[in-house]
């Protein structure tokens, strides 16, 4: 309202711009309405009241004004504005011309500062308003109008209505004074100030460079999805979590410049039935116009509403729709994921277990794929030098069983993996462990409790998801002999007769997890020296020393020779004395509580829980 107290406090020098003189007004009536009174008690003027009554603080310095002459449109002026502004009422006549501040300027120009009956008035008399600018009087004998400044003419239907400071003359038309032209919004203003589009608005944010790309093009159409669509689109999901499920900010790049039509095309413009319109990613869209509206089809056939069209910018125009449109993303398949991340390998045993196409088939999958160093780490395990080699050892069902023990038949990202431990079930049958830790770190652990590393997470293929781990998973291979077929099969004749003695069998079958460290024939009978074993028995003290001396050969873990440390290695055996393991190189040896020390002929013997690694000598515990 400053500008109104602005026009105000300029009265005294427009009043001498009335033409008529001082002497010849018309004495005001003590008794007259105040402006607010007759605008109140005037059925045909409600509407202008009600104008009034929407400019805060307009109808009090009406009512202080010294003197004052209204030109007061009635309704059916104002419902003539309306149709002219295609408003369906008051509200959205002030939204069509601008805003509160424009209605303000709009009734200051109905305003005079003086006083001027219409015997006072004069032909082609020019009065200053408090709008600041002026409007024509046409007198003709006893006819008055009165002409805006874009030529447009209404009568005074009823002169000379008294109010305390002034007069009031009823016209029939609405005054339009010039106006500021409304400053057309961008795009970037249109989302940030549009409620429904706040989503969209950080989708495109999240995009750098994307709103500055928008702002400079010469002209757009945007097909801009409301805050509906995208929570459809999200579902539980956070705006990055689905970044990462469409394979990273490339896509939804891609994604938001489908919704971009580098043209301006207001609704109006549109023929009625299918255009085609090209986007700035280059695939087309489908717009359709029919006596129901405008709807919109991307590149999967999905068709969407236009739910406000024609929402000006100031390098074209918004479309609001309530979908999101998806264009055609070009992903990867999980072969041309591991070959682009490097896992050579992988690929190589995929392809000799003829597994490229049941992971490239699968509906939705999650592949833990181990690294190229992963599968270096296993051959070193199996004694292998190639990938051949390893499968020879294994057998090619084995590593059949061993690549899809690394597949889920699910789509699992990182974000949907909770913090803790979860049991998956793979594409091999048995279950994998996944831990996440409160850092985000997550960890697979196999059936022989091995835990590796997700080094890098979600790479997005066509039929679901990739991380890339540290090591091979390993399941319960049931081709796995169990260390009593493991012994018998190496020759172990010895070692078994000396396990069933000393009734050790099902000990070591129910283990959870063993490394036994199995001596051959020859290194007992070296400690036989031409005794029985029932001798020996005698000669060590009884069977309890007997299970002394075998547990001392075995270790409660599952220690592959490649997973010692180089040098020295103190591990406890389930005799509850400790061995001596030293690694040099590939070469293994074990020394024993008398300070004897054997070497590894033989590494890396699987067993169904564990490993064997024979040796030439049998350790002897402290039996004291």
């Amino acid at each position: 309202m400053k500008k109104m107290w602005k026009f105000l406090l300029f009265l005294p020098l427009l009043a001498f711009m009335v033409a008529c003189d001082d002497d010849d007004t018309t004495d005001m009536e003590p008794d007259a309405p105040t402006i607010a009174e007759a605008l109140n008690s005037t059925a045909d003027l409600s509407t202008l009241d009600a104008a009034v009554a929407a400019v805060n603080g307009l109808e009090a310095q009406l009512l202080a004004a010294n003197e004052i002459t209204v030109f007061a449109p009635n309704n059916a002026a104002f419902e003539d504005a309306l149709e002219a502004f295609d408003a369906a009422d008051l509200n959205e006549l002030v939204s069509a011309i601008g805003g509160v501040d424009n209605l303000e300027t709009v009734l200051g120009y109905h305003v005079v500062a003086d006083v001027a009956f219409a015997a006072d008035l004069s032909n082609s008399q020019s009065l200053p308003t408090l709008a600041g600018q002026n409007l024509t009087v046409n007198v003709s004998g006893s006819s008055v109008s009165v002409t805006d400044v874009s030529g447009n003419t209404f009568n005074v239907v009823t002169a000379d209505i008294e109010v305390q400071n002034g007069v009031v003359h009823v016209i029939d038309g609405v005054l339009l004074p010039e106006l500021p032209e409304e400053e057309v919004p961008t795009i970037a203003d249109a989302l940030e100030n549009t409620e429904d589009l706040s989503l969209l608005n950080q989708a495109v944010a999240a995009v750098e460079g994307l709103g500055t790309a928008l702002l400079g093009q010469e002209a757009i159409t945007v097909f801009a999805p409301s805050n509906a669509a995208f929570e459809n689109l999200l579902g539980d999901r956070t705006l990055p979590e689905l970044i990462t499920e469409l394979g990273g900010i490339e896509k939804l790049d891609s994604i938001l410049g489908f919704h971009v039509v580098p043209a301006t095309a207001f609704a109006a413009d549109l023929a009625d039935g299918d255009q085609t319109f090209t986007t700035l990613i280059g695939q087309d869209i489908i717009v359709n116009k029919s006596a129901d509206g405008v709807t919109v089809t991307d590149a999967n056939g999905n068709t969407y509403n236009v739910e406000q069209a024609d929402v000006e910018i100031a390098n074209g125009v918004v479309h609001i729709i309530e979908g999101v449109l998806m264009p055609e993303l070009d992903y990867p398949n999980v072969v041309q994921a591991a070959t682009s991340a490097g896992l050579s390998t992988l690929i190589d045993a995929v392809t000799a277990a003829e597994l490229g196409a049941t992971l490239t088939g699968a509906e939705a999958i999650t592949v833990f794929a181990p690294t190229d160093a992963a599968f270096a780490g296993l051959l070193d395990r199996y004694d292998a030098e190639t990938l051949d080699e390893l499968i020879t050892i294994l057998g090619p069902e084995t590593v059949s069983n061993v690549l899809q023990f690394h597949v889920i038949p699910s789509v699992i990202f990182s974000h949907d993996i909770a913090e803790g431990e979860q049991t998956v079930e793979t594409l091999e049958g048995q279950s994998l462990t996944i831990n996440k830790s409160a850092d985000g770190t997550v960890t697979i652990t196999d059936y022989l409790n091995f835990a590796y590393t997700v080094q890098t997470a979600d790479v997005v293929i066509d039929n679901g998801v990739v991380h890339v781990i540290d090591g091979v998973l390993l399941p319960d291979v049931s081709e796995e002999p169990n260390i009593v077929e493991a012994a018998t099969e190496a020759g172990l004749t010895t070692l078994l007769e000396a396990v069933t003695v000393a009734n050790l069998g099902n000990t070591l079958l129910q283990a959870t997890e063993i490394t036994v460290f199995a001596p051959d024939n020859d290194a007992f009978a070296d400690l036989l020296n031409g005794r029985t074993l029932d001798e020996l028995v005698t000669d060590l003290g009884g069977i309890e020393n007997l299970q002394t001396v075998l547990g001392f050969h075995v270790v409660p873990t599952v220690a592959f020779s490649t997973d010692l440390d180089e040098g020295e290695n103190i591990v406890t055996t389930l005799a509850g004395q400790n061995l001596t393991v030293t690694r040099t190189g590939s070469a293994v040896s074990v020394t024993d509580a008398t300070g004897e020390t054997y070497n590894v002929k033989t590494a890396n013997v699987t067993i169904e829980n564990g490993v064997v690694h024979v040796i030439d000598g049998v350790l002897l515990p402290d039996l004291e």
